[in-house]
């Protein structure tokens, strides 16, 4: 995923979208999943 389709995940998430990776880098700091492309660890 290039930084401009980050972007627009981060757009689309709004206000979750830092909710969501401070998540995704407690719950998963290994990225085992890594098949959602949508939040980046």
């Amino acid at each position: 995923m290039d930084q401009d389709d980050q972007d627009r995940v981060r757009t689309n998430y709004r206000q979750n979208y830092d909710r969501l990776t401070t998540i995704k880098r407690q719950y998963d700091p290994t990225n085992l999943f890594r098949l959602n492309h949508n939040i980046a660890p």
